[in-house]
């Protein structure tokens, strides 16, 4: 596929504007400018030939080049991050050549959610200690779903993952079929915390935020059968969690930290 290119240049920089805005009337598909350029992209010859007609009076050239797939490119020029002993994380699976680590693949479309923000990795890493074969796992604010995909890939019998974003909903389905978890295996939903109802689980997480998890916790906690994970918290903030969770009857277990992020393990 290719792209049909204007090349419209000017002298004085009031013109940037003027193009612009009659670029807006056209079906151009997106444009970049210099100080003295702007070059205008379009999915077709007919496209371009009528915008051409708008700009009058400038100077227009014209072009036609392969399509660049940019962000292909970028998922391409990323390398795998592994996390703690066991995982590793890429954007694509022929990333991957290490057989013996368990995979998880998610684009790196956000920071959060991906493995590359410190706060995912501090999870995984606890999730890692705990002893996941048959349990039973949740993810509170899932995001991309990769803490459900990493309770799965430990040999969890069910994680359910959910988020009160409907943007959400999405990218945790994509990334759970594009991971082979069965759609039983990771029950999704879009929802808060009362959604949940009844059931305890034997390992939840959430890598929210402390202003969010604090007084999520009274509700959290009724929903916690032996492990909780809390992470997306600032190490000045260490102290504010530790309290809370023992003010509802959770005993602090362990802990990680990366830079200026920490997470902490709790039992009930």
């Amino acid at each position: 596929m290719n792209d049909f290119l204007l090349m419209i240049s000017f002298d004085d920089p009031a013109s940037e504007e003027i193009i612009q805005s009659r670029l807006f009337l056209t079906a151009c598909s997106g444009s970049t400018s210099t100080e003295d350029q702007i070059v205008a992209y379009f999915d077709s010859k007919e496209d371009r030939d009528e915008a051409k007609k708008l700009l009058d009076g400038f100077d227009v050239s014209e072009a036609e080049r392969e399509r660049v797939d940019w962000l292909e490119l970028y998922q391409q020029s990323l390398e795998p991050i592994a996390i703690g002993a066991r995982f590793v994380v890429a954007p694509d699976a022929s990333l991957i050549d290490d057989a013996s680590k368990l995979r998880i693949v998610v684009p790196q479309e956000q920071a959060f959610g991906t493995g590359s923000h410190e706060t995912t990795a501090l999870c995984i890493e606890l999730l890692e200690s705990l002893e996941m074969n048959g349990k039973h796992g949740l993810d509170i604010g899932t995001g991309s779903g990769i803490l459900a995909i990493a309770m799965h890939r430990l040999g969890a019998a069910k994680a359910i993952a959910f988020d009160n974003d409907r943007d959400a909903y999405a990218a945790m389905r994509d990334n759970r079929i594009r991971n082979d978890v069965p759609e039983a295996a990771m029950p999704m939903f879009i929802g808060g915390v009362e959604s949940l109802r009844r059931g305890t689980f034997d390992v939840v997480t959430m890598n929210i935020i402390p202003e969010v998890i604090i007084p999520l916790l009274p509700e959290v906690v009724k929903h916690v059968g032996h492990a909780l994970i809390l992470s997306g918290i600032l190490i000045v903030k260490r102290g504010d969690v530790i309290e809370a969770a023992k003010q509802n009857a959770l005993t602090f277990a362990g802990e990680r930290e990366r830079g200026e992020w920490w997470a902490g393990l709790f039992y009930l």
